[in-house]
């Protein structure tokens, strides 16, 4: 069994942070790219600039997916849940991860509540 530390993980707040902070006129663009209700499949991109966004050059893309109900979160807020996930991937593809460990403390939290230590 994995054992680990939540300590050892950045929030997606925090990311969202530093990256605002080191690219002012930054963009987080998210799109749900799945129709289905119950399920949820989230793509994010960054961008240094709005101007790389009209040209369309993320300096980073994150993917993320969630199923409705499969958690306590899930119970209320899964596109929500979801996009949080992608942006914190896609921050964490850029650059913005306090250590070598990509996930952030919300995936990780998930991990805990499923059992896993």
């Amino acid at each position: 069994m994995a054992y680990f530390d939540i300590k050892d993980y950045e929030t997606v707040a925090d990311r969202i942070v530093r990256f605002y902070k080191k690219y002012p006129d930054g963009r987080i663009i998210t799109k749900k790219e799945n129709s289905e209700q119950d399920y949820f499949l989230m793509k994010a991109a960054v961008y240094s600039s709005g101007a790389d966004l009209e040209k369309n050059l993320p300096i980073a893309t994150g993917w993320a997916d969630e199923s409705a109900g499969t958690s306590l979160v899930n119970k209320t807020s899964p596109l929500e849940n979801c996009e949080t996930s992608a942006i914190g991937r896609a921050l964490a593809n850029a650059g913005f991860s306090v250590s070598k460990q990509r996930a952030s403390a919300e995936e990780m939290a998930k991990v805990a509540s499923r059992g896993v230590k």
